[in-house]
């Protein structure tokens, strides 16, 4: 086992560093822009890439506790010292529940900043996937002009077009005696 008490720098661009007895997993420097980690191991149709695991060491997962997190931020930003040195966007996971032998239910939790620090914690989230697959917006959900809602089999089952006429694929079913009216009703 190697020991370092400092800094370490590697000086040359689009270094390497391999790890494992076959060194099949890399984390390579490209130049200007950041790392890639890659699965060198992924023989015929293994379907494994490189995986990027954050983990915590929490031994007693409660509801709300976060799992792991991605935090964006442009800390050097020169003008001024407020909104711009907060975390501007992350994702996070975040436990539903506490965890137990039959149960690790969790969200993703989106948050974007708006003079704000978009740090996640217990509450808050301007987009929430759940664990059963409900996605929970803050704010109003937009599609593109003529865009489609459908579902797994009618991907299209209403348009809406750039003047916001509403299309339906097929009838419209009232349900309990309902009516539909027009705007002058």
């Amino acid at each position: 086992m190697q020991f370092f008490g400092d800094d370490i720098k590697l000086l040359t661009d689009a270094s390497v560093i391999h790890f494992g007895v076959d060194s099949e997993i890399t984390v390579t420097h490209v130049v200007d822009n950041g790392l890639t980690i890659k699965n060198e191991n992924t023989a015929g149709t293994s379907g494994v890439g490189g995986i990027l695991t954050l983990a915590t060491g929490d031994e007693d997962i409660a509801d709300g506790n976060i799992l792991g997190q991605i935090k964006f931020q442009a800390p050097d930003e020169g003008s001024g010292s407020a909104d711009q040195d907060l975390v501007a966007a992350g994702i996070a996971a975040r436990s539903e529940g506490d965890f137990s032998d039959t149960s690790n239910a969790t969200e993703l939790v989106f948050n974007t900043g708006l003079t704000e620090d978009a740090s996640i914690g217990s509450s808050g989230g301007k987009m929430i996937l759940s664990s059963a697959g409900l996605l929970t917006i803050a704010d109003d959900l937009m599609i593109k002009d003529g865009g489609t809602i459908g579902v797994a089999s009618t991907n299209d089952a209403i348009t809406i077009s750039s003047a916001g006429i509403v299309t339906f694929k097929d009838d419209i079913l009232i349900k309990d005696a309902g009516t539909i009216g027009s705007a002058s009703d």
